[in-house]
């Protein structure tokens, strides 16, 4: 007799759990050294921007600028090569967050909208990735604010672009407000691991977490702010990036301080993402 189509079927499975099972430390792994690069990023960031604040050093920056002034160090280079497969892990991990639901969001609305908000922080790091291999290449990037605008005229151009981009700046605004409220709850703990902290840590991981991640809302805040105007106005030129959302909290009045306080914010952020790729609960 021949062998049952079940016993196929069964063994094909196992198969498939044991390549599952022995994927997952990989995928783990990628992941966590994602939430470095990343937080290596917005650290820079910070700094970079609260030197402008104090008249110190250079102009605001992007996160491409960033990436720009890492290649400029010693063995910048080799970071930047390291960066760059980093931003490429937590891109994947946003992917895998998307495609196989490991926060359990589930398929209703909300769930739906954040696993497409999962695709869209992939889409922004893989970006990051690009810009890091031209950047070794010796190639041309694009800053932050111009190539927001060039996708913002593209857009524009097209029907229904308008409501497009006013309907993207508003779930932007939402999605900083929701960060927010996140940050202030402290619901953002949750997904850290507290038995394998200290009591040290975990205090500190929710204060800094805190500062950090209200810190970027406001940014997100402003740069929804602008794409809506953006619409409104059918100008490209309204659309901010990171660089123009920093440059709008400088020319306020005490703009200095603001931006000062926002960039420590950021840097905060960038010592929060530390935490995370230690802490941070990823089970694919």
């Amino acid at each position: 007799m021949g062998e049952s189509p079940f016993v196929k079927k069964d063994t094909f499975g196992r198969k498939l759990h044991r390549l599952k099972e022995r994927t997952k430390p990989f995928v783990v792994r990628f992941s966590r050294f994602g939430h470095v690069a990343q937080g290596v990023v917005y650290f820079i960031i910070g700094i970079l921007a609260i030197q402008t604040a104090f008249g110190l050093k250079g102009d605001l920056v992007t996160s491409q600028g960033a990436l720009h002034t890492i290649a400029k160090q010693p063995f910048g280079f080799l970071i930047l090569i390291v960066l760059a497969v980093g931003l490429s892990g937590y891109a994947f991990w946003q992917i895998i967050s998307a495609i196989f639901d490991p926060h359990h969001v589930g398929h209703g609305v909300k769930g739906v909208f954040t696993r497409l908000g999962y695709l869209v922080v992939a889409t922004f790091y893989i970006s990051l990735c690009v810009s890091s291999v031209k950047i070794l290449l010796h190639a041309h990037v694009h800053t932050s604010g111009k190539h927001y605008q060039t996708v913002s005229a593209k857009l524009l151009s097209y029907p229904f672009g308008q409501t497009i981009i006013a309907l993207t700046g508003i779930g932007v605004i939402i999605f900083g407000i929701g960060q927010v409220y996140w940050a202030l709850s402290g619901r953002f703990l949750k997904k850290l691991k507290k038995n394998e902290m200290s009591k040290e840590e975990w205090r500190w991981s929710g204060h800094i977490g805190k500062v950090g991640i209200i810190a970027r809302s406001i940014v997100f805040g402003i740069i929804g702010f602008f794409l809506i105007r953006t619409a409104l106005q059918a100008d490209p030129d309204e659309t901010k990036g990171l660089d123009g959302a920093l440059a709008e909290v400088a020319q306020r009045p005490f703009g200095s301080v603001l931006l000062a306080i926002v960039s420590i914010g950021l840097m905060a952020y960038g010592v929060y993402m530390f935490a995370e790729s230690r802490y941070k609960r990823i089970d694919p």
